[in-house]
């Protein structure tokens, strides 16, 4: 017979995933606002980490009178501050530098990767600490836990969790009993019948789709209109049609380049093969859809679809169906791509961009009768060569009675009711949340989880769930999906009515520690997903219309704006990534620029951060919120002063810069000083204990703060000396 926590992971399977094992720990209950320092400003805390080391040397501490194989390409601009100059990638931020301070005299010894952000994050040395590059440290519930884990612990009796307030759960039988989830809320309308475009429309096979730019490809004549291909150079206004006076549509936002090849395959892909949705998992068997190389097109005429197949019905459709890479056969693991719906040339429904093994995504679009031509659209939507293989899995169009919702325009951000959040929340969110994703290098880091502190303290890894993305790969291991594909919410509240009475009938594993640590963090997973309270903290569209449009459109800048009204809710400190999750051999948007280090930099890395960093400041100064939100821009190391052979910069912990802003640091004020070269600093040395004492300082956290390890051993939080960097 199953124990009762067998049963509680039956019932939540999927919902809620911790990157490490769980095991809890005895926490020494401490309150750091009894015991104030004279300084403790801060009630919140972002953190804007730059994973790879950003070039301090070429952003921040640029030396122009070093010689040209150290200075760089770069030319220095003016700033808000006479005098100083900074990198000429980053134009918003160096009007802004009157606001920080720059620390241009962090060092450390460690020269790899996961040693140096485990210093970074956690405050301590790892275990080993020199020999550079080495077999990488997995997590383990021997680390020391993330700032944001300590951070919580130190707070967890603050006055924003002392009291409970009450929120609202979905209840199952207030949902429709539906099958799948729906992004246009058509499952109010009833289906009447529906036909595969795939296997009854188009029909299995191999189809040719014509020269570049021209309508020569595959028509049947009457349902099938045209297939064709779409070449870089006439994405932005392509005929879909083969009338040449009809339709054009913009693809110009997802077609990179001229790569692609083959035939459309419907019911098999551009190599031969199964519809083999990789990231699905599952076993690799036939599957009904359309696939092929991207950059492809077919387009369905609904009048004689409506003909042949529905009996020559007036009512509306609903087209559904799913977008992911094929995986067969031996597709390349840089493969990527975009698959979108247009009808009548409007677009309806475009997925972002998915890498090889990322799961499917569901596409829904919604059809009125009135429509003539739907298209859709396989897209490469990187500068991926590898003729990437993509895929429509069961592309069903369906007949329903009643009206389907207005075609929603992709391009344009919902326009909900702006609702403003505060600390209230705070106890009914999770203690630590990460954005966008964990980091990885050969494994996912250690020191981003809760370490010895336990599962109560390892962070949530929230995306935004918008935003052009960086380009390359992250892990999702750890991430709670707040829409789940493929789970309907009324199963989700269903679960979360089967765990609530799981835990009023069974008796506690231990009754003297109460409710396991693994329910609470299933608790805070069904409030995230099923409580429109908590989920209004987590709704961009819930900002003004000017605040959104302020962060713009790239994934660093919808974190930051995540992470800022995560504070508004009370989460203490938010850690946000702003660049690519896994190093991946310096492949994707990260800041380990070992080669093409200035046009990596130029082109990719300095424009997001730029543009989010100096749109996160500018919304809390002028929102007040700067009075009481600490950001500190952080990194793990620097770059080598000396350019390397590959025009790029090497791992460099002898010095490196970092930054601070809001709570009462002080505005305009650069801090500690690197030598000519900035091979090492020259003037008030610190360390990454030191940028940890300073956050916590800022809190109002005392230096002598304790935590116990798992052997229940009292251990001083911090060792560092908070920086005199406050007014």
């Amino acid at each position: 017979m199953p124990n009762r926590r067998q049963l509680l992971q039956l019932g939540l399977s999927g919902l809620t995933v911790s990157g490490v094992e769980a095991i809890a720990s005895p926490l020494l209950a401490s309150n750091p606002r009894s015991q104030l320092p004279s300084f403790g400003k801060a009630q919140n805390v972002i953190v804007m980490f730059t994973w790879g080391g950003m070039s301090h040397i070429d952003t921040f501490d640029m030396k122009p009178e070093a010689g040209a194989e150290i200075r760089g390409s770069f030319d220095r601009i003016s700033t808000s501050i006479p005098g100083t100059k900074v990198c000429e990638h980053l134009p918003k931020m160096s009007q802004m530098i009157h606001e920080l301070t720059v620390v241009r005299s962090v060092h450390h010894t460690a020269g790899d990767h996961r040693k140096a952000a485990y210093w970074n994050i956690t405050g301590h040395a790892p275990s080993e600490v020199g020999g550079g590059v080495a077999a990488p440290v997995l997590p383990s519930r021997k680390d020391w836990p993330s700032i944001g884990a300590q951070v919580a612990i130190a707070m967890r009796d603050d006055k924003r969790y002392t009291q409970k307030p009450t929120i609202t759960r979905i209840n199952p039988d207030d949902l429709l009993d539906d099958t799948s989830p729906s992004s246009i809320a058509w499952e109010t309308l009833k289906k009447l019948k529906s036909v595969s475009l795939s296997t009854e429309v188009l029909t299995p096979g191999h189809y040719p789709v014509g020269a570049f730019d021209s309508q020569d490809g595959y028509s049947n004549g009457t349902t099938v209109e045209l297939i064709g291909m779409i070449s870089q150079h006439s994405s932005p206004k392509c005929l879909v049609t083969r009338e040449t006076g009809n339709i054009h549509i913009d693809f110009s936002k997802n077609v990179t380049g001229d790569g692609t090849a083959g035939d459309w395959g419907c019911d098999t892909h551009g190599r031969g093969g199964n519809l083999w949705l990789i990231g699905d998992g599952g076993p690799n068997k036939p599957r009904t859809g359309f696939g092929c190389h991207a950059n492809k097109f077919i387009t369905f005429d609904l009048n004689e679809i409506r003909k042949k197949h529905f009996d020559n019905t007036k009512r509306d459709f609903v087209l559904s169906t799913r977008f992911g890479v094929c995986g067969n056969p031996n597709v390349h693991p840089t493969a990527a791509g975009t698959g979108g719906i247009w009808v009548d040339g409007q677009l309806v429904s475009i997925s972002k961009l998915l890498g090889r093994d990322d799961p499917s995504v569901l596409l829904e679009a919604p059809i009125h009768r009135g429509a003539r031509y739907v298209t859709m659209a396989l897209l490469n939507g990187d500068a991926s060569t590898f003729y990437d293989d993509l895929v429509f899995a069961e592309p069903t169009l369906i007949e329903v009675e009643g009206e389907v919702p207005a075609i929603p325009n992709p391009d344009e951000e919902p326009e909900l009711e702006p609702i403003a959040v505060n600390e209230s929340l705070a106890v009914n969110l999770p203690r630590c949340i990460s954005i966008p994703y964990p980091l990885a290098d050969r494994g996912l880091l250690n020191g981003q989880y809760g370490g010895f502190l336990g599962l109560e303290y390892d962070p949530i890894f929230v995306h935004p769930g918008e935003g052009l993305n960086f380009k390359g790969k992250s892990p999702l291991a750890g991430t709670i999906d707040l829409a789940p594909q493929g789970i309907s919410r009324k199963r989700i509240a269903t679960r979360s009515v089967l765990l609530d009475d799981l835990n009023t009938r069974l008796q506690w594993e231990d009754k003297e520690s109460g409710p396991s640590l693994a329910e609470a963090s299933q608790e805070l997973a069904f409030n995230m997903m099923l409580s429109p309270e908590v989920q209004n903290a987590f709704e961009l569209a819930r900002e003004p219309k000017s605040v959104r449009k302020l962060y713009g459109d790239h994934v660093a800048g919808k974190s930051a704006l995540l992470a800022r009204r995560l504070t508004d809710a009370g989460v203490p400190l938010v850690f946000m990534n702003a660049g690519v999750g896994d190093l991946n051999g310096a492949q994707g948007d990260n800041w380990d620029t070992h080669g093409n280090n200035f046009n990596r930099l130029k082109d990719d890395l300095l424009p997001p951060w730029d543009h989010a960093a100096h749109a996160l400041l500018t919304d809390l100064i002028q929102s007040g919120r700067i009075e009481d939100t600490l950001v500190v821009f952080l990194t793990e190391f620097g770059r080598t002063p000396r350019i390397n052979g590959n025009a790029g910069r090497d791992h460099f912990p002898s010095c490196y810069t970092v930054a601070f802003a809001g709570a009462g640091v002080q505005r305009g004020r650069g801090y500690g000083k690197s030598d000519p070269t900035a091979s090492k600093p020259a003037e008030l040395g610190c360390t990454p204990a030191d940028l940890h004492a300073t956050i916590f300082h800022a809190l109002g956290i005392p230096s002598e703060f304790q935590i116990h390890d798992p052997a229940d051993r009292p251990l001083i939080m911090c060792d560092g000396s908070p920086l005199d960097i406050f007014a």
